[in-house]
This record gives structure tokens, C-alpha cells and sequence, in this order.
């Protein structure tokens, strides 16, 4: 576990998650997968915030506050949103 502080927020979990990117129906064979850079922070009042980064991509999701229940999986959501931009 990471032990930096970003604006007041500690990082909790670090997680490289592979998401596979799948073309359009013509091109449904065709499977691009991207690696992803995710990490969890919380502030003492139990506040998260995520932010992941697509290495050699280019591709970011800032820094954003987090309410669902799998915080994981909503930052993998927001990855999915961007490959797909």
C-alpha cells in the first residue's frame, strides 16, 4: 500500500487493471487491450477519490470523488468511458 498524501487524501490501493477494448460488430474478432494505472485515496472523513492513467496512451481520468460501493469497479467504468471517446 502507498503511503503519499494528495491534498489531504492518503492513497489506499493501487491496482493495474487490464480492460480489452472490443471493436464494432464488423470488427468483433479484433481485441485491443489497455493497461490502466488506478488508484484509490481517502481523506480522514472517509471521502474517496480515484484517478487512473492509461500508460503509452496518453489518456487520463483526473482525480474524481468516488460514491459508489465498488470503488474499483467505477474507476474501471470511467477507464471504459475513455477508450471508448
Amino acid at each position: 500500500m502507498l503511503k503519499d498524501i494528495i491534498r489531504g487524501f492518503t492513497i489506499k490501493n493501487y491496482y493495474l487493471a487490464e480492460i480489452d477494448q472490443v471493436g464494432n460488430e464488423v470488427y468483433r474478432s479484433s481485441i485491443n487491450r489497455w493497461s490502466w494505472d488506478i488508484y484509490i485515496a481517502a481523506n480522514e472523513n472517509s471521502e474517496y477519490q480515484g484517478k487512473a492513467v492509461a500508460p503509452g496512451k496518453g489518456i487520463e481520468v483526473p482525480w474524481t470523488p468516488l460514491g459508489g460501493q465498488d470503488y474499483l469497479e467505477e474507476m474501471m467504468g470511467m477507464c471504459q468511458q475513455q477508450m471508448t471517446n
